[in-house]
């Protein structure tokens, strides 16, 4: 796993191999009309998301290796990070949806922070992209920003980025004709 250092956020950025991304699309493409049926235009006209329909899409759809994946880099992510280690995962808490994003649609800047007890990762895989179609941008908390830019991340097929759920992101502007879907989530992580 890759570690970015935006001072002082951490950001971790896997990228799936191959096998793992096929596994995956084979998944998701059987799962495609209930995925579909959950779709609703949740924070703007031209981005669909599962959010409001369904708040564990990887369990609701049986989305295994999707989910796998995500938590086996999840963990990885606070091993490195983390002087303490002992954690696990909080499955009463856990929720993970999918977004399309049409031509010109975006998200502004936000985080998802619940306040919930325990140490909260977010992020996003990245299922389908033509890699110009809106980049993440991880934003440094406002004592910092004037010291350093935005940390700002491609899209690409099988990439997963990994971040604590409080730091604010934005994601620009899907400015191609293409849709781009990806798997989004929150997992808190409690002392065992």
């Amino acid at each position: 796993m890759n570690i970015e250092t935006l001072f002082p956020t951490l950001i971790g950025i896997e990228q799936a191999d191959q096998e793992t991304i096929a596994a995956i699309a084979r998944e998701v493409l059987l799962q495609r009309p209930t995925l579909e049926g959950l779709l609703s235009q949740t924070w703007g006209d031209n981005v669909l998301s599962s959010f409001d329909s369904e708040k564990d899409l990887f369990t609701f759809a049986g989305l295994q290796t999707l989910k796998d994946f995500v938590e086996k880099s999840i963990l990885e992510f606070v091993q490195a990070t983390r002087v303490d280690q002992k954690l696990q995962f909080d499955p009463s808490y856990t929720q993970s949806w999918i977004n399309v994003t049409r031509q010109y649609g975006f998200q502004e800047r936000h985080n998802h922070e619940r306040g919930a007890e325990g140490l909260s990762i977010s992020g996003a895989y990245y299922y389908s992209t033509n890699g110009e179609d809106g980049d993440l941008s991880i934003v440094p908390t406002d004592m910092q920003a004037k010291y350093f830019g935005n940390c700002v991340i491609k899209p690409q097929v099988g990439r997963l980025v990994l971040f604590r759920s409080e730091v604010f992101h934005r994601v620009s502007a899907n400015m191609t004709q293409s849709d781009r879907i990806l798997f989004s989530f929150n997992y808190l992580l409690k002392k065992v």
